[in-house]
């Protein structure tokens, strides 16, 4: 009888240390901070099935455990930033014609919105998982769009940063494709570009139109009085995303270009999309969306917990590098990272996340079911999962520290002649 109870009690201790195991994912994730790197070879190549003792993590020059890993099954939320100023229709006919086999590449958990810009941003499509709604929205925004207008690149980044801050999930991997000639009108602001794309946590991906400008117009055209193309009124501050479809009202000149000519120059597109740990390609390139959108989705996440003592919006610095035995299975590697990340409790998004990725059976993804034992390269990170009380203190359990059972206590001696 004794020893039965004393199974029960026993049985009943473990369900409550597995119980409390499985909750210490939902409280030590709360202190998670997520860092997206892409790794590729010589040949600018994607390099995948990495596993977390690949990399090495370094928050303000300390190195730092892992904490969880994930490859390739995060959501997604991508925003489409396309240039609708003047000569840019064929290019975006031509990503509109590619996006019907190129979103084969994104999952049903994944989300796509459409913004273009010209002098002005406007939102033609909010995030959605329906693949045939943005291939709808592009055949009407090439339609409905009247490509002669000036362009201010580095607003429509700004804007677009802004947006996918505010509407995109924490819990999903962010990016901007962006498509342009990368020649504005206006001031370029790369330091002020980076900043916003950090606060967003997103990374910044780039189709580069190279012989837009050969054929480009600048203030040939006239709408209603006001020379310049559609979306260029006579007064006020530029900028300021615009929601719904046509042209809209910017106006104004906010840096040293205006209606003045074709007096363009580099808006840094590519410099702010390597920045944010993304890359650029040619739009010319036969499977540039395709290509895009793989390696967004070929990207890593590695979790670092928090660290203590930290002021709140506080800019830090990371570093995200290979270890010896997989550099020695990819000699020319490089990891593509942003290099900084803001803290929460700023002016700025946070950067933690509420809980980490699952797997397929809504398990938690821990570093040491990532890492291969018959990859001689990969180094693993075995973790124990302590259980937690809700002010951090560990939940000390009959069968957490000891996993062999106590000895039953001794049998009470027969009384003679039994």
């Amino acid at each position: 009888m004794f020893r039965a109870a004393y199974i029960l009690l026993s049985i009943s201790a473990l369900a409550v240390a597995q119980q409390a195991a499985d909750d210490v994912v939902f409280h030590s994730d709360v202190s998670l901070v997520r860092v997206d790197a892409q790794v590729v070879d010589a040949s600018n190549r994607a390099i995948i099935h990495l596993h977390a003792g690949d990399f090495v993590l370094r928050e303000d020059g300390r190195v730092v455990p892992i904490r969880n890993f994930a490859a390739d099954n995060m959501p997604i939320d991508v925003l489409f930033l396309l240039d609708v100023s003047g000569s840019m229709r064929p290019h975006v006919q031509r990503i509109a014609d590619a996006s019907g086999q190129a979103l084969s590449e994104l999952s049903k958990d994944d989300r796509m919105g459409i913004m273009v810009f010209d002098r002005s941003t406007r939102v033609r499509l909010g995030f959605s998982s329906s693949r045939q709604e943005v291939q709808r929205e592009f055949d009407r925004l090439l339609r409905e769009e009247r490509f002669n207008g000036g362009t201010d690149i580095t607003r429509a980044m700004l804007d677009a940063a802004d947006y996918i801050r505010r509407e995109g999930r924490r819990d999903a991997r962010r990016a901007i494709v962006i498509l342009t000639d990368d020649q504005t009108e206006f001031d370029r602001d790369e330091a002020a570009v980076s900043r916003a794309l950090t606060r967003a946590d997103a990374v910044m991906c780039a189709l580069i139109a190279p012989d837009a400008m050969r054929n480009r117009q600048y203030g040939g055209q006239r709408r209603g009085g006001m020379g310049g193309g559609p979306g260029i009124g006579m007064g006020g501050p530029l900028g300021g995303i615009i929601f719904g479809r046509g042209g809209g009202m910017g106006g104004g000149n906010r840096g040293g270009g205006g209606m003045n000519g074709p007096h363009t120059k580099s808006a840094g597109t590519s410099e702010i999309a390597r920045d944010s740990g993304g890359d650029s390609m040619s739009v010319n390139d036969a499977s540039a969306l395709e290509d895009t959108l793989s390696r967004i989705r070929q990207r890593y996440a590695l979790y670092f917990n928090l660290p203590e003592g930290i002021k709140p919006g506080e800019e830090r610095n990371i570093e995200v590098g290979l270890t010896s035995g997989a550099l020695a299975r990819y000699r020319d590697a490089e990891v593509h990272y942003r290099r900084v990340y803001l803290t929460p409790g700023g002016d700025g998004s946070p950067v933690m996340v509420t809980r980490a990725p699952r797997n397929a059976d809504d398990t938690p993804p821990s570093v040491s079911s990532t890492s291969d034992s018959s990859d001689p390269g990969a180094a693993p990170v075995r973790r124990r999962r302590v259980p937690v009380n809700e002010d951090g203190t560990p939940i000390s359990t009959p069968a957490q520290d000891d996993q062999t059972p106590p000895p039953p206590p001794p049998a009470k001696p027969k009384p003679p002649g039994q």
